[in-house]
């Protein structure tokens, strides 16, 4: 499943088991070192010694002369091991800092939007705004089970397919539409989450890929979806939507915890059970 961008949150742990690992090897392999370079200390000293207490000009017996050649043996094997461990542990190094950029680059990039904390007081300046904007109607008469041909007023939020970019999946992700063109029958929206930039990217959509997210009220008129439909809905604590499959439904969930809300299941999300507000369950849009 090539679009899956919340399986990044599995990839994401992996990526930092990785590391971790790679880490664990980099310090195994400076204690073989620590250990290798103790053992090349006392073979110098020891080559160091009989060269203090032996006078070679008036010769040396063959077994001093025997265990001097083995000493150095030892010193010369010592060293080639040193080395190819410290060729080794500058490899791993590289190959550990390469990772450590790779995963915040996509933490600002990419991977945020694979778990997205949604800022609550964006979600309120946003509904301030559309309410400012709208009088509470983001549309004349709303419906989720079909992408309304009506246009869709500005201020109103909104699920927008982001545009395909290089190194970066499609996604459905929370905005708000500033405009639309009639001209180019296209809608500007901004995104509800702030870049690396601390700004809030816009982009120009075809209707398609725009779906009106109904206000409280709106809401309530609208007909439950039914259990088993799989539906768009927006994961918890971010702001992107992902397929789901309704599992029960706001006049049945009765839990404690989180009642009047969907319960649902999310794709590769290891079968767990998520709650959504039902204004954040969205028909799932038809495949081109």
């Amino acid at each position: 499943m090539d679009r899956k961008s919340r399986t990044s949150r599995s990839a994401t742990l992996d990526d930092t088991n990785e590391e971790v690992n790679l880490w664990k090897q980099i310090c195994n392999a400076l204690a073989k070192l620590e250990g290798l370079q103790k053992e090349t200390t006392t073979v110098i000293t020891s080559i160091n010694n009989i060269h203090s207490t032996v006078h070679f000009e008036e010769g040396i017996s063959s077994s001093l002369a025997h265990r001097l050649m083995e000493y150095y043996k030892g010193g010369m094997e010592l060293s080639v091991n040193e080395a190819k461990i410290i060729r080794d542990i500058i490899e791993k190094v590289s190959v550990l800092i390469a990772l450590r950029d790779a995963s915040e680059y996509n933490n600002v990039i990419d991977q945020k939007r694979k778990k997205r904390k949604a800022e609550m007081d964006d979600h309120l300046q946003l509904s301030k705004k559309s309410k400012l904007m709208t009088s509470g109607k983001g549309l004349s008469n709303i419906n989720t089970n079909n992408i309304n041909p009506l246009v869709i007023s500005p201020g109103t939020q909104v699920a927008a397919k982001q545009p395909k970019q290089k190194d970066k999946n499609e996604e459905w992700i929370q905005a708000i539409v500033i405009s639309y063109h009639n001209d180019k029958n296209k809608y500007q929206v901004e995104d509800a989450e702030l870049d690396e930039f601390g700004q809030r990217p816009r982009y120009m959509l075809q209707p398609r890929n725009v779906i009106p997210i109904p206000n409280t009220d709106e809401t309530k008129r609208l007909t439950e979806f039914s259990p088993g439909q799989d539906v768009l809905a927006l994961y918890p604590t971010t702001t992107c939507f992902y397929r789901a499959k309704v599992i029960a439904t706001p006049s049945k969930n009765k839990e404690s915890t989180n009642p009047g809300q969907y319960k649902v299941q999310f794709e590769d999300d290891n079968n767990k059970y998520q709650y959504v507000l039902p204004k954040n369950v969205l028909e799932l849009p038809k495949a081109k």
